[in-house]
């Protein structure tokens, strides 16, 4: 059976105000004219991060032992 629609995931990020402004800082210079709300900001910056560690896991297998 197909899965109709999307499945919405709540998830929680607890992080200190520092931090905070340090990640919200580091979104107007990755994408500067675009409209993001915190979650947003969050959530596109863990994508990222998230690519670049399947990435680097998937070139540390293929290195010959």
């Amino acid at each position: 059976m197909e899965p109709t629609g999307k499945r919405t995931i709540q998830v929680n990020v607890k992080m200190s105000v520092e931090d905070f402004n340090a990640l919200k800082k580091a979104a107007d210079l990755l994408w500067p004219d675009a409209v993001l709300s915190n979650s947003g900001i969050i959530l596109g910056l863990a994508r990222i991060a998230a690519k670049k560690t399947f990435k680097e896991k998937s070139q540390r297998r293929r290195k010959p032992g």
